[in-house]
């Protein structure tokens, strides 16, 4: 097996992933496989290759194994007619540093094995391309936010094959980039591929040289929707309901710029230019959300999103009434945080009867390990989104104003940089009402579209907010989540 030694330099940080920051990763080809989150089984995979000069679609599996420190391709393709099938291994040697960074992890990766093989058959006759040198380098940045992971990258690379061992060879030059997030409402990652082709085949008396190009955009996305069912049953307990549902799709666009050959092998003027797409889409899953029987919403301005967020089982449901008048608390407003992003981790699992006391003290002096919402403090604490009020106090039943509930998501995402340096004003007209703690988080707020004002253009910072409105913001913050990220990081950068 030919060896080459390929040298990845990730920095990054692992989130809900534990091989690599990639969500779709499949190699660096431009390849998508139909992505059941689970890296030790065999996937269905399609890759589109240029180097004949035409693209064909290659269609099969590719096997993805963790043994320890390594991790291993193995690829196989053949396109639907049968004439063309490509081979390929890939082992590599993962060497981790966790030590470097307090939230940032090293990750260094050598191909210690590659092989790769293309047999293409064209009107009864057979080229195989072969590679026999391949130079890749590429880096990749993981940001490790509250409750969002942001890698961008790039890499580059050069592929070269030799045409049936000594009658040419083709050399792929690749530039690639890749833009990505990962949270618990869903993920998106972007791929987008430039390849330049130079193709050189000896005809003995004359040799045919050609030149082309593609491009290659790939964008994998997940989410977790959110839909309202209405139960067309007149006599029941209850008028419909909501559905979580979770679905996963890849796309892979391509177009091309390739040359034209008559049938003496000679390039014609007129140029092969295409396009074209596939798909892998998973079948969604669905799970029916828990119905809330509260006496004093329906009709209420913010009853949908109350309902919403209470069959989620983010809002507690064990009373008769919600109370959307009332000023939501701290420490609620934390707990809804924690539900809502999943920060604790089998938070519904039954408790054991003992459990091991911990050793540290509480993570807030005010907030014992008594306290019924301590494990959900303690993972907002953790994450840095609520530090509490000073002097090691959270102040747990204290009034949460606008400005504060505003500053804790924005400081949740981690994109407090999308704000100007100060001096700066927002757009609202009590700005100067602002304290210098929040300014920044209210311009953001309102730049994203997550912090609305009144009509009037008002934002009342130091205001309580009411438990009506933290369910209406943070019912907004989640479609935030499921939809404008999305756009953010596959319409806006695809250009759809």
């Amino acid at each position: 097996m030919k060896r080459i030694t390929i040298v990845l330099i990730l920095v990054l940080i692992l989130h809900s992933l534990t091989v690599y920051a990639q969500i779709n990763n499949a190699g660096f080809e431009g390849g998508i496989h139909k992505n059941e989150m689970d890296y030790k089984k065999t996937k269905q995979y399609k890759e589109v290759i240029f180097l004949t000069g035409k693209p064909i679609l290659l269609e099969g599996k590719v096997e993805i194994k963790i043994k320890d420190k390594k991790l291993e391709y193995k690829y196989e393709l053949s396109s639907k007619d049968g004439q063309a099938t490509l081979k390929r291994d890939i082992e590599l040697e993962r060497i981790i540093d966790d030590n470097s960074h307090p939230s940032q992890r090293i990750e260094v990766n050598n191909i210690l094995d590659y092989d790769e093989e293309i047999i293409v058959k064209d009107n009864g006759n057979q080229i195989t391309y072969t590679l026999v040198d391949y130079q890749f380098h590429n880096s990749t940045i993981d940001d490790n936010q509250p409750i969002v992971d942001f890698y961008s990258g790039n890499w580059l690379g050069t592929k070269t094959y030799s045409i049936n061992q000594n009658e040419g060879q083709v050399v792929v030059e690749i530039t690639g980039n890749i833009y990505g997030y990962d949270h618990y409402w869903g993920a998106t990652e972007t791929q987008k591929i430039h390849k330049d082709i130079n193709y050189s085949l000896n005809l003995g008396d004359t040799t045919l040289n050609w030149y082309g190009y593609a491009d290659v955009d790939v964008s994998f996305n997940r989410t977790k929707n959110i839909e309202y069912f209405e139960n067309v049953a007149y006599l029941s307990s209850f008028d419909g309901g909501y559905t979580l549902t979770e679905q996963e799709e890849t796309i892979m666009e391509y177009k091309y710029d390739l040359p034209y050959l008559n049938q003496n092998n000679v390039v014609a003027e007129l140029r092969n230019k295409g396009k074209g797409v596939e798909r892998f889409e998973t079948l969604p899953t669905q799970k029916k959300m828990y119905i809330p029987k509260f006496e004093d919403i329906k009709g209420y301005w913010a009853e949908w999103d109350i309902k919403k967020l209470a069959g989620l089982q983010i809002i507690d449901t064990d009373g008769k009434y919600f109370g959307g008048n009332l000023p939501i608390e701290r420490q609620e407003f934390a707990k809804w945080i924690a539900k809502a992003m999943k920060l604790v981790k089998d938070e519904n699992k039954p408790k054991r009867s003992y459990v091991k006391p911990e050793v540290n003290p509480p993570v807030f002096s005010d907030v014992t390990r008594e306290h019924p919402d301590y494990e959900y403090i303690k993972a907002i604490k953790e994450k840095g989104i609520m530090n509490g009020v000073g002097d090691n106090k959270f102040m747990p039943e204290g009034n949460l104003t606008r400005a504060q509930a505003v500053t804790i998501i924005i400081r949740a995402l981690g994109v407090e940089r999308l704000a100007p340096n100060p001096p700066f004003t927002t757009i609202f007209k009590d700005d100067d009402e602002i304290p210098e703690w929040a300014k920044k988080s209210v311009y953001v707020a309102d730049q994203i579209g997550l912090a609305k004002g009144t009509p009037e253009g008002y934002f009342y910072p130091n205001d309580y907010m009411t438990r009506a409105e933290a369910a209406v913001f943070l019912n907004r913050f989640i479609s935030y989540l499921q939809e404008d990220f999305k756009t953010y990081y596959r319409d806006m950068i695809l250009g759809y």
